[in-house]
């Protein structure tokens, strides 16, 4: 005789997660596209997640002064340069590429 378990809530922090599996697969595939390798585009993709679990939205919901809110939050934090560095051109790809965001916060100085 097997167990039933109960159904458990959903996690996901985005009620309707269609258009974030849909935003994921493209980011996956703009990834593969610049020639990254799986480790590369597996870091990438934590960092965009992270900017959505902090948000509780999908990242397209968000606007340009919540990213910079948010990478200028991480960078007080003091991580690492190269972690930094890693999440800010994980965003910046994202948002450019997969987004189509022309935002003066990814244009280099």
């Amino acid at each position: 005789m097997s167990k039933r378990r109960a159904p458990q809530p959903s996690t996901d922090p985005v009620p309707n997660a269609a258009p974030s599996n849909t935003l994921k697969r493209e980011f996956m595939a703009n990834m593969e596209l610049a020639g990254m390798g799986l480790p590369a585009r597996k870091r990438y993709l934590f960092a965009v997640e992270r900017l959505m679990r902090h948000y509780w939205c999908s990242p397209a919901e968000l606007t340009e002064p919540q990213v910079h809110d948010y990478l200028l939050d991480r960078h007080r934090q003091d991580p690492a340069k190269t972690t930094f560095t890693v999440m800010y051109c994980a965003l910046r790809l994202f948002f450019q590429q997969t987004l189509g965001r022309d935002w003066p916060l990814f244009k280099k100085k």
